[in-house]
């Protein structure tokens, strides 16, 4: 069968080779992603790819008008003239149009570390052709990138075995903040409304402070319409192994370069199937019924809007957003499962409990003022998220008579607000040198209640100022360099809890200490790139120092944390850590040939991890075991990622990525945990046409291959192995035309054996609980757009 599909892709990629190909770039040289191209008189309309590239195939001999359209930038029209078996190779570039100024400067990456950093630029045709259960799970599919998940609809982005408080997820200029220092606490971003995406892999503490050691997800605003303009769409999308319905419908207008964006989205899914009949607890097999995973059913539903004003002397931009989420977890992940919490009820999209519920208010004010050739940006931000884990009471041994409602099932209740504010300023010594000077701030207020305790209320601030200088030594060698200064705070309240036995006797109690710390932390980075054999070849590499400053969930914890599965203490007396990271690159183009190496090697001092109790001490919270307690090692983080693309033809293309991440603790010989799997994942994109009424078609068919995660030097001692997995997926796609609307169609069937498989990184690998089998996902986009009279 493999044989087969393979003999047809490359018959029908022989069958035609007539052709234009080439890249559309700006007039500084950077590709211009999702630029729109109009081969006339055929009518056949493309985008660029996410590197600017194009290729209109099999084309019949004869003269061709090309034009060539990007927001902001003045329309291009190329006149072709074609013979048969002919490729003809353009270089389009297209200017600003100072009458459309671009909606959103460079000054979402304004530190530039970029150049001399891993950096994942993402477009909306990445999202539309990779969607996934949330915006972590997305984005996965990138070397380098991983995700912690629970279930199907609650995942959070691992970068280099790094996550939760060790990377940043800006999100339009805020951070966002949203109790991520649990495994089990999604992000809680709106998938549909993501369609430009940076990944910085590496230091990003210089320019975003505290956290940023690992990484910077960088999610920015879309783009402002030209004026007079409006545009919007609406998409709908399916999945069949938890029947699975979403929606989103966006419109925006700018009238006058006066703007306005809103957006609804709406998610319902119900258990989801896996490919096994048991899974483990504590040593027991107990059934999973159906297939179906019991209470995984879950809804999301998301609002933004946008409003702002875009002029010569700058642009103002105001924006929020509320993101709800109501999401069963499976039973036997959440206290003693008990045979009625796993038999099914007859429906498979009931939410019952125990299940969380998540609301983020998100609204920021986002302000630039052009100076001549500098400008100023300003960051003003607040957040406030509520998060309940709701659950039974005697799950949990809690006595009834001590609670005020005997049917409040509120186990956990987290309420955070934040407050933040960043500032900096871009000032161009000369077209060849620049300075940035930056400051930044936070400060956070917790709240908790419910039966359950884990963490005590606390207050935090974070602040700092640094400086950054670029300078271009030649056209082709650049270097920057900067220096941060931070402060942080933690201040929390003294709890103190009982615990009762199951008669009701109390039996010891969980204690946290109050705290009021300051830390006092710096940074540096030296960074270069350098361009070879006209920009066929660059060559990047950095060295930084970088920081982070405990939270208070690793200082005063204490409680069953079920999204780890264990009784969790914190440690007062946590320092800062501090790490020391290398990162070496390059990168090659050539003619059919493009790819990139990246080597890194990061040694951090006073790492915080989970460990568990030397002696051995156990709790007295019913099967919580042993107690594990946040304590701190050097630590060493070192690996690799490797990704290629060729085009076997011109309808043709293979791409392949590699990554691979070593962690290890000089002081016990081990990894470090939640260390991610090594993988190999290969993709084979063809192509075969493009008409009149259709464009941008193609099938693909991809392999992973996750490697085991097993031995001392892939697990730590508190970890299962993990077995070795391959999966297989396919997906198919075409924008056509219906009665003049254009139409965008997405197919997609993932673990198209319905492998049963174990993920390192999943919550409920602890329990042995498979992730989901086969999967079909269908998506329909219709986008609309016009001008205003």
């Amino acid at each position: 069968m493999r044989f087969i599909i393979c003999i047809l892709f490359l018959t029908l990629a022989l069958l035609g080779n007539t052709q234009i190909t080439g890249v559309v770039i700006e007039e500084h040289g950077h590709t211009l992603p999702n630029a729109t191209l109009v081969l006339l008189p055929d009518s056949i309309l493309i985008t660029a790819e996410e590197d600017g590239e194009f290729r209109f195939r099999d084309l019949s001999p004869g003269k061709y008008e090309l034009r060539t359209s990007f927001l902001g930038y003045i329309t291009d029209t190329t006149f072709v003239e074609l013979v048969k078996n002919e490729s003809f190779n353009l270089r389009i570039e297209l200017n600003h149009d100072h009458e459309v100024i671009e909606t959103i400067i460079v000054h979402e990456e304004h530190a530039k570390q970029e150049l001399t950093l891993q950096t994942e630029h993402l477009h909306e045709q990445f999202f539309s052709k990779n969607f996934e259960g949330t915006f972590a799970q997305t984005i996965e599919k990138l070397p380098g990138i991983s995700s912690i998940n629970v279930g199907v609809g609650i995942a959070k982005p691992v970068i280099r075995g790094l996550s939760s408080n060790r990377i940043i997820v800006n999100h339009q200029g805020i951070k966002q903040e949203s109790q991520q220092w649990g495994s089990d606490h999604g992000l809680e971003i709106d998938q549909f409304d993501v369609s430009r995406v940076e990944i910085i892999k590496g230091p990003g503490s210089l320019q975003y402070g505290s956290d940023g050691l690992g990484g910077v997800i960088n999610i920015m605003p879309e783009k402002i319409l030209p004026k007079n303009s409006f545009d919007g769409s609406i998409l709908s999308l399916y999945k069949t192994n938890n029947e699975h319905w979403g929606g989103s419908a966006k419109l925006g207008f700018n009238r006058n370069n006066w703007f306005l964006s809103a957006r609804y989205s709406q998610q319902d899914f119900a258990d989801y199937r896996v490919p096994s009949s048991s899974f483990t607890y504590n040593g027991f097999d107990l059934p999973i019924l159906d297939n179906r995973l019991k209470n995984t059913a879950g809804n999301e539903n998301n609002l933004s809007l946008t409003t702002g004003v875009n002029k010569d002397w700058g642009i103002t931009r105001l924006h929020y957003s509320h993101y709800s989420l109501e999401a069963g977890l499976f039973s036997g992940a959440v206290g003693i499962p008990r045979s009625y919490a796993l038999t099914h009820d007859g429906n498979y999209r009931d939410i019952d409990v125990p299940k969380q519920n998540v609301d983020h208010y998100r609204l920021s004010l986002n302000q630039i003022i052009y100076l001549g050739s500098n400008h100023l940006a300003l960051d003003v931000g607040y957040q406030r998220n509520i998060r309940r884990e709701f659950s039974q009471p005697e799950f949990h041994s809690i006595p009834l008579s001590q609670l005020d409602d005997p049917n409040d099932k509120l186990a956990i209740e987290l309420v955070l607000e934040t407050f933040s504010f960043a500032a900096h300023y871009e000032h161009m010594l000369s077209h060849k040198w620049k300075n940035i000077y930056g400051l930044n701030a936070q400060w956070q207020k917790n709240n908790r209640d419910g039966f359950e305790y884990l963490l005590p209320d606390f207050k935090t601030f974070r602040g700092g100022i640094y400086g950054i200088t670029e300078k271009e030594i030649s056209k082709d060698w650049l270097i920057n360099a900067g220096l941060r200064m931070d402060l942080g705070h933690n201040e929390t309240a003294f709890f103190k809890q009982y615990v009762w036995d199951s008669n009701e006797a109390i039996i010891d109690s969980l204690l946290s200490r109050a705290t009021n710390d300051y830390f006092f932390n710096w940074s540096a980075s030296l960074g270069t790139n350098l361009s070879l054999l006209e920009d066929k070849w660059t060559l990047k590499a950095n060295i930084g120092k970088s920081f982070r400053v405990p939270y208070p969930a690793e200082t005063v914890s204490n409680g069953i944390h079920h999204g780890t599965f264990r009784h969790e203490v914190g440690t007062p007396e946590l320092k800062s850590e501090h790490g020391y990271q290398l990162d070496i690159g390059a990168y090659w183009q050539l003619r059919s040939f493009k790819g990139s190496l990246s080597l890194y090697f990061n040694y951090f001092d006073n790492y915080i991890y989970l460990g568990p109790t030397f002696p051995a001490r156990f709790s007295n919270l019913p099967e919580a075991g042993q107690i594990f307690q946040y304590r701190q090692d050097d630590a060493i983080y070192t690996g690799f990622e490797l990704q290629w693309e060729v085009d076997l033809r011109p309808n043709l293309t293979l791409h392949q990525t590699a990554d691979f991440v070593q962690s290890f603790n000089p002081k016990t010989n081990l990894a470090l945990p939640f260390t991610p799997q090594p993988s190999l994942r290969t993709e084979l994109n063809f192509s075969p046409f493009e008409t009149k009424l259709v464009s941008n078609t193609y099938f693909e068919i991809a392999h992973e291959q996750h490697f085991a995660a097993q031995g001392n030097l892939r697990i730590d001692r508190s970890e299962s192995p993990t077995p070795a997995y391959q999966l297989w997926n396919a997906g198919l796609g075409t924008d056509f035309l219906v009665a003049g609307q254009q139409i965008k169609l997405k197919i997609q069937v993932q673990n198209l054996s319905n492998t049963k498989y174990l993920a390192h990184l999943s919550r409920y690998r602890i329990i042995n609980v498979p992730e989901q089998g086969r999967n079909l996902i269908v998506s329909l986009k219709v986008p609309f757009s016009g001008k205003l009279k």
